[in-house]
């Protein structure tokens, strides 16, 4: 039995009384799952795939994945259809920050349609972030917060609630806004939002699972925030050990990144990193490493390098 059949079985158990908000509409995301028929004819032959076999081999490079905002990282790393990344930090390491700048990169340079559904943050706040990284000013007048949000016209829709949502819902609003609404880029944050409960390892398990069977299906990317461990003391960098709940969120993600603030010391100059960016996993990269990356707190952006000016993503 397909991960999409136990989806379709789940939604059917479903409270239909309860109002989603998308773009101020109400969308009955349990009826939708349920009346998909694309699943019928799924298993071909392998001649089938000739074409998908011919670019795998030969095709251009950038046709297998999109870029993250910084130049260094090009032949490094690459956001792909049909993977989950989960991105990971310690609290107040800037994690979320840095994933709406890859966002903000991926809908401005790479022409992509993107969701976030932020459970620990309002609408209104997540694009104020956005809006200062795009325009390079953390106070911007109207008219330029007008024109920000006249270059995402289309592209960028928000999952408006906050709380916590279980993860058939979230499961359902994956796969309208990627079939209806033609988004290719989803952010869930964070996992502890749809899984509530730390030691729930076979929930946390299976949502993981059922995600990467929604990029695969849907040919979309699915970026999850999760939490590292805490600890008493941030000297020391956390990694793909250090992800709160069962070691399964690791084992079945694609990519693992984790979002790490170095400690500064006097007389650190400003040659010295401020973040780092490690990529933990990548199931089909070869590169496995440290990014480093400057933070610059008047654009929030995150820069290549302390000799980098500032970005103008939108004029």
């Amino acid at each position: 039995m397909s991960s999409l059949t136990r989806i379709e079985k789940v939604a059917l158990r479903l409270d239909e009384s309860r109002s989603t908000r998308l773009r101020q509409e109400t969308v009955d995301f349990d009826a939708y799952l349920t009346a998909r028929e694309e699943d019928i004819g799924r298993i071909k032959t392998a001649d089938g795939f000739r074409q998908n076999l011919i670019e795998e081999f030969f095709g251009d490079e950038k046709r297998h994945g999109l870029t993250l905002p910084w130049p260094k990282s090009h032949d490094k790393f690459l956001i792909r259809p049909g993977e989950v990344s989960i991105w990971t930090g310690f609290n107040g390491h800037m994690k979320s920050m840095c994933t709406g700048y890859v966002m903000l990169h991926l809908l401005l340079r790479e022409t992509q349609k993107v969701c976030i559904a932020s459970f620990e943050m309002k609408p209104q706040k997540t694009l104020r972030r956005m809006a200062s990284q795009a325009l390079g000013m953390r106070y911007p007048d109207e008219p330029l917060v007008h024109k920000f949000l006249d270059a995402l016209e289309g592209n960028l829709f928000l999952y408006d609630q906050q709380g916590e949502v279980n993860p058939e819902r979230i499961l359902g609003v994956i796969y309208y806004c990627a079939e209806q609404l033609g988004i290719n880029q989803f952010v869930i944050d964070s996992l502890m939002k749809v899984v509530a409960n730390e030691d729930d390892y076979n929930g946390q398990k299976r949502f993981i699972g059922q995600l990467c069977a929604a990029a695969k299906d849907l040919n979309i990317h699915i970026h999850l925030v999760h939490h590292s461990r805490k600890r008493d003391d941030e000297a020391r960098r956390p990694g793909k050990q250090d992800a709160k709940g069962t070691g399964a969120i690791v084992d079945q993600c694609d990519n693992f990144l984790t979002v790490y603030k170095f400690p500064r010391k006097e007389g650190d100059g400003d040659d010295k990193p401020t973040h780092g960016l490690y990529v933990d996993k990548q199931r089909h990269g070869e590169f496995e490493g440290l990014l480093s990356l400057w933070f610059d707190d008047k654009t929030l952006q995150f820069r290549e390098s302390h000799t980098n000016t500032w970005l103008r993503f939108v004029e």
